[in-house]
């Protein structure tokens, strides 16, 4: 396939042209070659499409993940990782209810690989993540489960407060199958009532429960260490609170392999918006006061390396504010979300999103893509920066709203997908 009039994220205009899903030349005097589709991207943007390592599903229905990667495409995202919520709420502690938790094949499925959203993610060569433990809370047999998978899948491990003997075996696992490691230190997942807000005055003020940052900074403290004693590389999800980063800094300069992923939703909004007790802002980890985003907004130039639209798939809650599940949706709007607050507001440039949405988690995962470059895989998208887009999503707090930048098309290894 032969790409021309396209313009890098520098704003030259070249033309690229793709052979066997990999970029093969690029060049601003290229030439089709006879019988060669030729695609007109038009003078818009080509650039790497997204990959979100923070998506979670409330189900394991094949129908629930083909709608969630119809709106990952619209929003950017080429590639993703869908969480299963289930496992996370399935500690025992108390008043930790588990989600209604519906399955396709329940009478049939034998491993989380048999599920129809497990089925429809490997079809579509998209991140698989394995949870170490059963339903049952003991080990799962994370080498047959890996064997299952074909080569060409990348699969994490994700871990959620677990501790001791279970943890020690799932990091031997990790070692020994070369299975990335993303650790959740958002909270406690079940608890609906509880840890709504931060502890801010505005959460005194609206009579809502709070919760200190002690939670995500005790976690952030042991996964460190851990990273450290290992030399895993670890990948530390939805990391937003100021003393976390400070453990990071310090852990990192003594040698321990940390990547970090922030929700964009923490850079956009703050808590002031718990004000209208909307369920579509119940998010974990709380969102923070202006002080923190400000904080948070610094960190993008170096420390924070990857983002994440922190989506989760349920639909719009009918519940009171304080007892309507945890997860907000955007996915199907991230890259216009990301462009028009972070670029087009002259926080980030165009290229260092580029790096916190492709680059650095294709290099986390150990994969060929996430840059528009000779020998690279060909997972691009086009968008039309000079246009714009509307949320289109009741769920979504976003929705309605009016963006900067539109998606025009997906590129995949079986062709063109159009928006």
């Amino acid at each position: 396939m032969f790409l021309k009039n396209a313009r890098l994220a520098g704003g030259a205009c070249v033309c690229v042209r793709v052979l066997k899903g990999l970029v093969a030349e690029i060049g601003a005097s290229l030439k089709p070659h006879a019988h060669e589709e030729v695609l007109d991207c038009e003078f818009k943007t080509l650039l790497p499409s997204a990959i979100d390592l923070g998506v979670f599903l409330h189900n394991l229905n094949r129908p629930t993940y083909a709608h969630l990667k119809a709106q990952a495409y619209k929003g950017g995202v080429g590639s993703l990782m869908g969480v299963p919520l289930a496992p996370l709420y399935s500690l025992k502690e108390a008043d930790m209810e588990p989600l209604e938790f519906a399955q396709e094949y329940s009478d049939t499925a034998f491993s989380p690989l048999d599920y129809g959203a497990a089925r429809e993610a490997i079809a579509c060569g998209d991140v698989i993540c394995l949870h170490p433990l059963g339903s049952d809370q003991r080990l799962q047999d994370l080498a047959l489960l890996r064997a299952m998978l074909p080569a060409s899948i990348q699969a994490c491990l994700y871990l959620y407060n677990l501790e001791g003997q279970k943890l020690l075996p799932v990091l031997d696992y990790a070692r020994m199958l070369s299975l990335k490691l993303v650790c959740g230190v958002r909270g406690y997942e079940g608890r609906f009532s509880m840890g709504i807000m931060d502890q801010t005055p505005l959460a005194y003020a609206l009579g809502l429960p709070s919760v200190s940052p002690l939670i995500q900074v005790k976690e952030v403290g042991k996964v460190a260490g851990l990273a450290l004693h290992t030399q895993l590389d670890v990948l530390l999800d939805s990391v937003v609170e100021p003393d976390a980063f400070k453990i990071i800094t310090a852990t990192r300069a003594l040698g321990a392999p940390l990547w970090v992923q922030t929700p964009l939703h923490h850079l956009i909004l703050e808590e002031s918006i718990y004000q209208h007790y909307d369920p579509r802002t119940k998010i974990l980890p709380p969102l923070k006061n202006k002080e923190k985003q400000a904080h948070l907004r610094a960190l993008l130039a170096q420390e924070i390396d990857m983002l994440t639209s922190l989506h989760y798939t349920h639909p719009l809650s009918l519940h009171i504010f304080e007892d309507a599940p945890f997860g907000m949706q955007s996915i199907e709007a991230f890259f216009p979300l990301a462009y028009t607050h972070l670029v087009a507001s002259g926080c980030i440039s165009l290229q260092r999103l580029i790096e916190l949405i492709a680059t650095n988690p294709a290099r986390f995962l150990g994969l060929n893509c996430g840059a528009l470059e000779v020998g690279k895989e060909a997972r691009l998208m086009l968008v039309d920066l000079k246009g714009k887009s509307q949320v289109d999503n009741p769920a979504s707090i976003y929705h309605q709203q009016v963006l900067k930048a539109r998606v025009e098309w997906i590129m995949r290894a079986d062709g063109v997908v159009y928006l």
